[in-house]
């Protein structure tokens, strides 16, 4: 149960799924089946993403988006993932963050920072990103916060 859990949260379709553990296991699980197994992995995914970041410092901090297709309201539409990525000082990446918006706005990007503040980010180092002009202007005003 758990493998079919980790192919779902690293994007493998329940079909998909389905279609794999009949190959390797000569079971079947219906779709409807493992989307039932997986249905408590958003609250494990929210609880992670809410945490507390006050414990422990990010010296390492990458943020930047990426753009998914997803259907909404009927459509297709491109929407940006907004993350931000830590590495500690073993090399260890840890998602501390994720947002979806529409663009990369520097409101949209202000909007996710202040939930990375409110969750009590601190002592980073080193902030790398791309050079998306709404980040950058962000990034500049952000200065010092962290």
């Amino acid at each position: 149960m758990i493998a079919l859990m980790k192919m779902v949260v690293n994007g493998v379709s329940t079909r998909k799924v389905s279609q794999i553990t009949e190959e390797l296991c000569g079971t079947k699980f219906s779709k409807s089946t493992v989307s039932e197994l997986c249905k408590n992995l958003d609250a494990i995914r929210k609880a992670q993403l809410n945490r507390s970041l006050s414990d422990d410092e990010f010296p390492f901090l990458l943020v930047d988006a990426l753009y998914l297709k997803i259907r909404e309201d009927g459509r297709v539409r491109s929407r940006g993932v907004m993350m931000a990525v830590r590495i500690n000082s073993d090399g260890y990446r840890e998602v501390l963050g994720m947002m979806v918006g529409d663009t990369e706005s520097q409101t949209a990007w202000s909007e996710f920072f202040s939930s990375l503040k409110d969750l009590r980010l601190h002592g980073v180092n080193i902030f790398t990103s791309d050079d998306h002009s709404g980040l950058v202007m962000k990034c500049i005003l952000m200065c010092g916060v962290f």
